[in-house]
């Protein structure tokens, strides 16, 4: 059972370029001895931007030449973040189906379809990114930064 520690600053950039800060708990874990960060979910492990910035820019719904992304994030980024999902959707479906099969009672169809499920939660429409992480770490699966 994780107990608290102690609650650190993490940064949080959202539209229009601002600047937030959040403060983060840092669980300590008795059996490992290991300290885990509880991230709410508008942001994703390893990135600044909020999840729905990064969603977006995925999804294509936001691109370099809107003038709301005019003071972030740049090209490199945006290009990196869809990078990252394209390689770690092979892993990140992996995951989703056994997350289903073991703590969300999936159909058996659903679970053995060819289709991905991470595919599935994109064209359901917002917010899927935000679900997606949210499952994969609360069941202690990682997605690589």
């Amino acid at each position: 059972m994780l107990k608290y520690r102690d609650s650190r600053r993490r940064i949080w950039r959202t539209y229009g370029g601002e600047t937030r800060y959040i403060l983060i708990r840092r669980l300590h874990c008795p059996s490992c001895g290991r300290i885990h960060n509880e991230l709410p979910d508008i942001l994703a492990p390893h990135k600044h931007y909020g999840t729905e910035i990064v969603e977006n820019v995925v999804d294509d719904v936001l691109t370099e030449r809107d003038t709301l992304t005019e003071d972030y994030p740049c090209t490199a980024t945006m290009r990196r973040w869809k990078d990252w999902i394209e390689r770690n959707t092979s892993a990140m479906d992996g995951m989703l189906r056994s997350v289903g099969h073991r703590l969300l009672d999936f159909s058996e169809d659903l679970l053995l379809s060819s289709s991905s499920l991470l595919h599935a939660l994109r064209s359901n429409g917002g917010g899927w990114l935000a679900t997606v992480l949210r499952m994969l770490y609360n069941s202690g699966g990682s997605v690589p930064a």
